[in-house]
């Protein structure tokens, strides 16, 4: 008897235009003797991502560090974070959580205020779900 449980991820793109927010499948198949039996398809959304409005804020956190003359590694000293870890919230380019960012405004000595003070786009939506079922 041979059984065998294989499984491989396959990525689509945005599901709308409502949405930049993607889907990953997670593809599970179990073979008996060398035929597939049964597919299973698990869907994960992929990590939001906002990589134009945490460029602003990184922006704003490093002209604030530079006005201020406050290092990284002064960040670092203020924080407890690791090195890495400030870079990642200040430099990167990924997400940061916002915890991290209250902590590194507390560094910096200023009010988040300082780092959100711009207009984001607000995008078109879908009527709200109690206007679409009249």
């Amino acid at each position: 008897m041979f059984i065998r449980l294989g499984f491989q991820f396959l990525t689509l793109l945005p599901m709308n235009d409502h949405t930049n927010i993607g889907k990953t499948i997670l593809l599970f198949q179990i073979w008996y003797n060398k035929i597939i039996i049964l597919n299973v398809y698990l869907f994960m959304a992929e990590q939001y991502i906002d990589k134009e409005n945490l460029e602003i804020i990184r922006e704003r956190l490093w002209a604030i560090s530079n006005e201020k003359e406050i290092t990284l590694e002064d960040i670092q000293d203020r924080t407890g974070f690791s090195y890495s870890q400030v870079y990642r919230i200040v430099r990167g380019s990924n997400n940061m959580s916002v915890s991290g960012l209250i902590a590194v405004c507390k560094a910096l000595e200023i009010q988040p205020v300082e780092v959100f003070d711009f207009k984001i786009k607000i995008p078109k939506h879908l009527p709200l779900r109690r206007d679409r079922k009249s």
